[in-house]
């Protein structure tokens, strides 16, 4: 039996954040390297709690941040990121976008951000 996880259902909007949080904090320790987004997600699913110690603030704010990348290329990378998360939130908004489970949920994002995994 599935999980309906319905286009306005928070745990979406709580992925989106994970991704471009973790994301964020690998940038800004290796740049740009293979597997970013695969490796975003495996962490939040398989280790919520350092993830939540290690980000307590997780909102809009919080990945509007962009102080922990100093360096101009991967700045832009995470721009770049960011504006793509945009996009496929609205995407799943405006399709009524339904997931059947945490997994499917996830290997949306992956397979729509593949460009920077």
């Amino acid at each position: 039996m599935g999980v309906k996880i319905k286009a306005n259902d928070d745990r979406i909007l709580a992925t989106a954040t994970a991704v471009l949080l973790l994301s964020r904090d690998d940038l800004s320790q290796r740049g740009a390297t293979p597997g970013l987004i695969t490796r975003a997600l495996a962490t939040y699913r398989n280790d919520y709690a350092s993830y939540k110690l290690a980000h307590p603030q997780r909102d809009r704010a919080a990945v509007s941040d962009l102080s922990a990348l100093p360096q101009p290329g991967r700045r832009a990378s995470y721009e770049k990121l960011l504006a793509a998360v945009d996009v496929i939130l609205a995407r799943i908004e405006r399709n009524s976008t339904q997931f059947s489970s945490l997994l499917e949920l996830d290997n949306f994002f992956a397979f729509n951000l593949k460009s920077f995994d």
